[in-house]
């Protein structure tokens, strides 16, 4: 684990939960949008079990909002300020 990476928040939690995505579709679009975590990778990050660094927080916090948007929901997932 690199030094800035942390866990996953509650809100990311609650915006992958509200969005009913199985984490083979969400990991499906997350890839789409240029990011390369393994799927088991993502798996450990939503259940709690692993952290990752604020880039591919970021990444699926973008995911995870935009499939919240196409339910005509807002954003809830944050975004991360990377380590400097």
């Amino acid at each position: 684990m690199c030094a800035a990476a942390r866990p996953i928040c509650p809100l990311t939690v609650c915006a992958w939960r509200l969005g009913s995505l199985a984490p083979a579709d969400l990991w499906g679009k997350y890839l789409i949008l240029g990011d390369t975590a393994h799927r088991d990778g993502l798996t450990d990050y939503l259940t709690g079990t692993a952290a990752w660094p604020a880039r591919e927080h970021n990444i699926l916090a973008h995911t995870l909002n935009e499939h919240l948007w196409d339910l005509g929901l807002p954003e809830l997932a944050p975004m991360r300020r990377p380590a400097v």
